[in-house]
């Protein structure tokens, strides 16, 4: 939101002041009239430009607009894709608890940070016949245990006792921790800004599952490519939120 301006007050002009006469007057009695008008003209100076409050004065920028840079919001990628993932498994499963949609958005956000470090070469990547038998076993224990599966932007998860599974462990959600990560005051102003612009998506959840994941790319805080971004803030913006999430 631009700042706030006021424009400065105009100061009023002063009246021109006539010469005084002087005929018959000597010259003495000439400059002390001269002095005496100089010194009214800098008095009727003084009266016609009050003098401005404290309270009127400019104030520096970066307070006379508190609600300037509210809508920029500088962040991890990591804790606005657990909040982004939380509001549309909220939308997409109205009747699943608040905690289990947290739930979810850590275990999406655990898992794109595992792919994205190894990608960049800032975490091992497993023996590919390791990973194969670890992945085998988890089927296996999932179909034991008859465990549901919830599926989330293109992400299929295993759910136990109300808690999204990454790997074999479960993702316990903490709203706390979320809070911690932007600030009790942004991050309700960030959820909230979510929760509106997911809004016009009601009855259309199918499509909104298909493309939240992308949404997320185009409005998620902007840092540098490779491992010069890794763990590094960026700039999330409310308004860009608002534009790529609206439905038509």
């Amino acid at each position: 939101m631009p700042a706030a301006t006021r424009s400065a007050t105009k100061q009023p002009t002063l009246e021109e002041v006539k010469g005084t006469e002087t005929e018959g007057k000597k010259a003495n009695e000439t400059g002390q009239r001269k002095a005496v008008n100089s010194k009214k003209r800098k008095a009727d100076s003084g009266e016609s430009t009050p003098k401005q409050s404290k309270s009127q004065k400019a104030a520096p920028p970066s307070q006379q607009d508190p609600q300037e840079n509210d809508d920029h919001i500088t962040i991890n990628r990591a804790p606005v894709l657990e909040l982004w993932t939380s509001c549309v498994t909220h939308l997409l499963y109205p009747d699943v608890s608040w905690d289990t949609c947290l739930s979810v958005g850590g275990a999406i956000a655990t898992i794109t940070a595992i792919s994205k470090g190894r990608s960049i070469g800032t975490m091992d990547k497993p023996d590919p016949g390791e990973a194969q038998e670890r992945r085998r076993k988890r089927m296996e224990k999932a179909e034991k245990e008859e465990l549901e599966e919830i599926e989330v932007m293109g992400f299929k998860l295993r759910m136990k006792d109300g808690h999204a599974e990454v790997g074999d462990k479960p993702k316990k959600g903490s709203e706390a921790a979320l809070k911690k990560k932007f600030g009790d005051e942004q991050y309700e102003r960030v959820k909230l800004s979510f929760e509106q612009a997911l809004g016009g998506w009601e009855g259309k959840e199918h499509e909104l599952d298909g493309s939240a994941f992308k949404m997320y790319e185009h409005f998620r805080p902007s840092i540098p490519p490779g491992q010069k971004g890794w763990g590094k803030k960026g700039q999330l913006n409310l308004h860009t939120v608002k534009d790529v999430v609206g439905a038509d």
